[in-house]
């Protein structure tokens, strides 16, 4: 007898049952989409949805629209089989530009992509003169403002020993706000959506620092304190 594979897909909880040639679909959420192989299958709602499907491997994605701008996605392979059984989680949490805005981001990119160089761990702002960290430890260290300073300074990449934190003007330079969780630019690899120290302290109170917040390009002061990303820049001073 065929066995079936079951996925669970959670939208907060949908779930799949897959035998050979075909998957039945039941969620409490109402408004996602399944798709089977980047292909619109159906939309969850109450009860179950039967999917045809052809044995083999195929790629579930459960997408949730969030704006005509971006949705919020989970993608997960998967084997259908005679002799499959698995059970998967898949939470639609990660955002991706619809397939409409991402044709508009390629033309929003062509200048972008000419200013900004990605080459190996750094990034080359060609028209500034500025080179950014981008290596793996831009989207890991977290450290309190002071500490922050002392890291970009002790800070050996690529062969130069010159990094600084950046100053809030220049941190507020790699922000794209045509994008969304990061928003960066799109030469950047290595970027968490959180918050990054900038260099220039507060105003009226020295205890605070500027920072900006890469999930959507926000920007406020916080106590040094506090603990922040660090993103080291070199050149220009």
């Amino acid at each position: 007898m065929t066995k079936k594979l079951t996925l669970v897909l959670l939208a907060s909880a949908t779930l799949l049952y897959a035998g050979k040639g075909k998957i039945r679909v039941a969620s409490d959420v109402q408004g996602a989409y399944i798709y089977v192989d980047g292909k619109k299958k159906a939309m969850t709602g109450e009860g179950f949805t039967s999917i045809l499907l052809e044995e083999g491997e195929h790629t579930v994605s459960v997408v949730e629209a969030i704006s005509t701008q971006y949705q919020k996605v989970a993608h997960k392979k998967i084997f259908v089989g005679e002799d499959t059984s698995t059970k998967i989680t898949l939470k639609p949490e990660k955002y991706e530009p619809t397939p409409e805005y991402a044709v508009k981001l390629k033309e929003l990119d062509k200048p972008k992509l000419a200013r900004w160089k990605k080459q190996g761990n750094v990034v080359i702002d060609i028209k500034l003169g500025l080179m950014w960290q981008d290596n793996s430890a831009a989207k890991s260290v977290k450290k309190k403002w002071k500490a922050a300073k002392k890291y970009c300074k002790n800070l050996s990449l690529v062969g130069h020993s010159d990094w600084r934190l950046p100053s809030y003007d220049e941190l507020l330079t790699i922000v794209d706000y045509d994008r969304y969780d990061p928003a960066i630019m799109p030469s950047f690899k290595n970027v968490a959506s959180s918050i990054y120290w900038s260099s220039s302290q507060g105003v009226s109170d020295a205890k605070y620092a500027w920072f900006v917040y890469f999930k959507d390009g926000y920007t406020d002061s916080s106590t040094k304190s506090n603990e922040g990303y660090v993103r080291c820049v070199r050149g220009n001073q």
